[in-house]
């Protein structure tokens, strides 16, 4: 009901009501409370924002939350008018009056920015300051119960943000006080919880002074609880072990003595958790980011990865030696250069050797990207590298990539090697003498057999990179080397590129592919090349008018069928539809900022706001056409909520600061003045002149 745009009003009539009973609806059970006291894991689990599990209390703050996404300028005052009038019945009151009390603090410790931005906007006439001097800190004084005690702590740290130094201080002191071994584990557990919600609110703030004091307490007190507890309450310990060593590098080089030892044991221990694993990777990531921290890290974790590394599979957990191995990308692409001898003495042998050996996708996947971030950070020490046989480092990471590029290995082996072979390449160019021409005829052969996208992706853009800096030599040798069907290579590659590069993602090979492809089409002007000029690939969809369903039996019997069009016009097409992408999903970005400042005067004005919204995205960029939605067949695609790229190569390569939408329009515009366009205008669609007259191209 509350989602339902035709009871909108009436949820909003009642929401008085509804926030109070929900907050009853809310308060813990004797049965929760004698099982989360038996057993402190079930109770990380059912506090845990992302819990799977499910009771009534959960519901109700579900039910809450969602009223709030709902309705979140009315809400703010309906809830604080609920806690008022919860904590006025409860004045005075014996028994289990602390239930409503902590159930209040849930509800608004949940909703706590929404309460501290319209009171900051002074909109909520709620005194904050009041509610924790009051409410929070005259509980934490009473000796009721431990859950009541640690929802203090918890709600206490929601509020960091509005707090007077005065009483940050004395909320700080409590929540150290409350991580003390000798607490019960409910209380623990919340001022874990609380922890991280302080450190991360006076490292946002540059005010970690404050931390100073107690972070060494903090830091004995965490590590007490990682020792003491397993599964849900170690892994919530690990995550605030993060938090803290964020901090202040300071602090955590102080500390690396101890917590170094401490994760590596945690680490081997629970080598079968994935969750407790990950939450160890983080931590060795924040302490070998730390210039302070990482050569001490090296000498105790490095052997402990080498051991993994050089032991057999059958006497491993299962997928150790693949976290082994992401593990060492860190430290390498973190360590200052150069290179300690423990890292390219007896990690890269141990690298190549588990990599070559392994059958494993994860592990022979990771291990090709150990090997990049080697070429990538200290190529000069890998070519000084040397085994008994005189064999150097980038023999053995040649041998690698054929090993991944080989036809008998999954094709998923390959899903990273273009991004290798592409930095090798590009650092040794003709140095690598006779193996450059086998890595690319390797490329090639594994390339004919991919069918999934990000391995066709990572395969194709290796001849992508090429072509930015040696347009006529990958030229050259594409159109010497065969292809299965009697064609050239050249005519095959371009031809997979085609089909595919409309459903290419990451924002960093979208630019390496649509950039190369404009300088395919500047070369071919320039130089009139025939090679690519009598290329023909598929153009668009033939679309046939029917009012017959049209099943699978009949598409058997009639397959689709595809117009043919010149390489070069289907090329334009697809910039055309990069570059449409591109104007979406910038007004997508400037569209949710300014509604995020919106401030609606009603909910009959915000409704119809929603409606207009939806309309104008539905009228604003037309898709070029329908097989170009790569969101409708790769749906974790999606350009608007595409995640940042993370991988140093990509960022540290001009391409990547290339702005896409401004480099296509003055790359087509500048097209559109030469005395060969008359070729592409005659294949426009609608959709295709709608995108150039966005960009001031008339037809």
């Amino acid at each position: 009901m509350v989602e339902a745009p035709k009871f909108r009003q009436m949820v909003r009539k009642s929401a008085d009501q509804l926030v109070y009973y929900i907050i009853l609806y809310m308060q813990m059970t004797e049965e929760q409370i004698c099982q989360w006291t038996a057993n402190p894991d079930q109770f990380v689990e059912d506090e845990d924002e992302d819990s799977y599990s499910y009771n009534v209390r959960i519901s109700a703050l579900d039910l809450l939350l969602t009223t709030a996404s709902e309705f979140p300028k009315d809400l703010a005052p309906t809830l604080c008018g609920a806690v008022n009038r919860h904590l006025q019945e409860t004045h005075g009151c014996q028994g289990n009056w602390w239930k409503i009390h902590e159930a209040v603090m849930l509800a608004i410790g949940s909703l706590s920015k929404m309460v501290m931005s319209q009171v900051n906007g002074e909109k909520l006439p709620f005194d904050v300051d009041a509610f924790l001097q009051n409410i929070v800190l005259e509980n934490l004084n009473r000796n009721v119960s431990p859950f009541l005690l640690g929802r203090c702590l918890w709600v206490s740290s929601r509020y960091a943000k509005v707090m007077h130094p005065d009483l940050l201080q004395r909320c700080l002191q409590a929540t150290v006080a409350g991580i003390n071994p000798a607490q019960p584990a409910c209380v623990r557990i919340s001022a874990v919880r609380a922890v991280a919600e302080f450190c991360q609110h006076l490292q946002s703030t540059e005010a970690i002074q404050v931390l100073q004091p107690v972070i060494g307490e903090i830091t004995e007190g965490l590590m007490a609880i990682a020792s003491q507890f397993s599964s849900d309450v170690l892994a919530l310990c690990l995550e605030t072990v993060y938090v803290v060593l964020e901090v202040d590098r300071q602090f955590t080089a102080s500390v690396e003595s101890k917590i170094s030892p401490l994760v590596i044991a945690i680490f081997l221990k629970y080598s079968s958790d994935p969750l407790v694993v990950s939450l160890c990777q983080d931590v060795f990531t924040v302490l070998v980011k730390n210039d302070l921290c990482i050569f001490p890290l090296q000498h105790r974790l490095i052997p402990t990865l080498l051991s993994i590394l050089q032991s057999p599979t059958d006497k491993l957990p299962l997928g150790m030696q693949p976290i082994a191995l992401d593990i060492l990308i860190a430290v390498i692409r973190w360590s200052p250069i150069p290179l300690s001898a423990i890292l390219v003495d007896q990690a890269f042998p141990a690298i190549v050797q588990c990599t070559l050996q392994s059958d494993d996708n994860s592990c022979l996947q990771n291990g090709g990207e150990c090997l990049r971030a080697f070429v990538s950070v200290a190529l000069d020490q890998v070519l000084l590298w040397h085994d008994p046989q005189g064999c150097n480092g980038v023999y053995y990471i040649v041998q690698v990539i054929s090993k991944l590029l080989d036809p008998k290995t999954p094709e998923y082996t390959a899903t990273y090697v273009g991004r290798l072979v592409s930095i090798l390449i590009s650092k040794l160019g003709s140095q690598l003498g006779d193996n450059l021409d086998l890595m690319l005829r390797a490329v090639l052969s594994k390339l004919q057999q991919a069918e999934t996208l990000c391995v066709v992706q990572s395969l194709v853009l290796v001849f992508a990179h090429l072509l930015h800096t040696q347009m006529e030599a990958v030229l050259q040798f594409l159109s010497n080397v065969p292809s299965p069907t009697g064609k050239t290579a050249l005519e095959f590659v371009l031809t997979e590129w085609c089909a595919k590069q409309h459903l290419f993602f990451g924002e960093y090979n979208r630019r390496v592919s649509a950039v190369a492809l404009c300088k395919l089409i500047q070369h071919t002007i320039s130089t009139n090349d025939q090679r690519l000029q009598l290329i023909e690939v598929e153009g668009e969809m033939i679309v046939h008018v029917s009012d017959r369903v049209k099943t699978r039996s009949r598409a058997a019997v009639a397959p689709d069928q595809w117009t043919r069009v010149p390489l070069l016009v289907k090329i334009y097409k697809l910039l055309i539809n990069e570059l449409s992408n591109q104007i979406e999903s910038n007004l997508s970005t400037r569209g949710a900022a300014s509604d995020d400042n919106e401030e609606e005067d009603d909910w009959e004005d915000e409704d119809e706001d929603l409606e207009d919204d939806n309309m104008n995205g539905e009228e604003s960029v037309p898709g070029i056409c329908p097989q170009m939605a790569a969101s409708d067949i790769y749906p974790d695609f999606e350009l608007d909520g595409e995640e940042k790229e993370n991988d140093p190569d990509a960022i540290n390569d001009p391409l990547y600061q290339i702005d896409l939408q401004a480099y296509l329009t003055e790359f087509l515009q500048m097209l559109s003045k030469q005395p060969c366009y008359s070729m592409f205008c005659q294949h426009h669609n609608d959709s295709e002149r709608h995108v150039l007259n966005m960009v001031g191209i008339h037809m």
